[in-house]
């Protein structure tokens, strides 16, 4: 999982490392998504996408998540089932109260429950074995640690609503949204459990040597260790490049003094250093940079990544 604010460069770094699984790995499936609400996915790659896979490289597939959408489709079923069981068996009962609880419940439900669901279903996927390695674009930082925290709020909110159907077990039935409720709680136990296992998943942040990246940065790494999240990766992107020019070297030089305050508050993480370019657009210019993200260049220490063009 990429993540990080937004316009640290994300989706570049994501897409690129995505083309450079799937070509070191010939025989898995690599699938790349965005879970961002503004996903940007179909322009860095240069390449139309849907909200269901598309192959756009050999072994590389990616998809854009329409989570509102799939959420749409959710109340919308609920709301004909409930109101189809409703006008055939609660005709002669009086449950104004409940009846309006259960034509609400789905409104009243937490925010962010659309992404969650959107994510839970690559766990599924993986489950299945639809593909060996899933590359998250996630949503901005903010957005992202709402997610990461919301499997145990929807929970709450799961039982709550069910606690609604087993009230009225003998006279209420909505066999349709019952199961597709059931299935997204048993995948957000999955989506949890591979967050949690360091063996199965990361979280590669991505920030910029600014003082505020550095700090929502440092909340998004805390919110991590709160949940037991792997965090190995930290880009230091959009890094500016010595130069003989007064403004480069004054940038250079503020950048510094960020660049060892990330050193300092996270000494156990990689910190690879990338610097500003031209936005690499297209599955070419993905897959130079792809190369050189996880190939130090020679005479420089591991954890620094030179510019993948000469284009400044």
């Amino acid at each position: 999982v990429f993540a990080g604010k937004g316009g640290v460069g994300k989706t570049t770094l994501a897409c690129a490392t995505a083309l450079r699984l799937a070509g070191d790995s010939p025989q898995k499936a690599v699938l790349l998504l965005s879970a961002d609400p503004a996903p940007s996915l179909s322009a860095c790659l240069d390449f139309p996408l849907r909200a269901t896979p598309t192959r756009v490289a050999p072994g590389l597939w990616a998809m854009e998540i329409d989570a509102q959408a799939q959420f749409d489709t959710l109340k919308q079923q609920y709301r004909e089932e409930l109101n189809e069981f409703l006008e055939s068996a609660l005709s002669n009962l009086d449950l104004a109260f409940d009846r309006e609880v259960m034509e609400r419940i789905l409104d009243l439900s937490p925010p962010g429950l659309d992404e969650v669901m959107a994510l839970t279903g690559v766990a599924q996927l993986l489950a299945q074995g639809a593909y060996d390695i899933v590359v998250v674009d996630s949503a901005p930082t903010g957005h992202l640690i709402r997610l990461l925290e919301l499997p145990e709020l929807m929970d709450q909110w799961l039982k709550a609503f069910f606690g609604i159907l087993l009230k009225y077990k003998r006279l209420f039935r909505l066999p349709g949204i019952t199961q597709r409720l059931v299935d997204i709680s048993r995948n957000v136990k999955r989506f949890r459990a591979l967050l949690g296992d360091p063996r199965k998943s990361a979280v590669y942040a991505v920030s910029i040597l600014t003082r505020m990246a550095f700090e929502e940065t440092k909340d998004l790494l805390q919110a991590c260790e709160r949940m037991g999240i792997s965090t190995p990766l930290l880009f230091l992107n959009l890094a500016t490049s010595a130069g003989t020019c007064g403004l480069c070297c004054s940038l250079q030089r503020r950048e510094q003094q960020i660049r060892r305050q990330f050193r300092e508050a996270f000494p156990d993480r990689q910190q690879p250093l990338v610097y500003r370019q031209e936005e690499p657009r297209g599955l070419e210019d993905l897959e130079a940079l792809g190369r050189l993200l996880y190939s130090p260049v020679a005479g420089e220490e591991p954890a620094i990544m030179s510019c993948p063009t000469t284009r400044r």
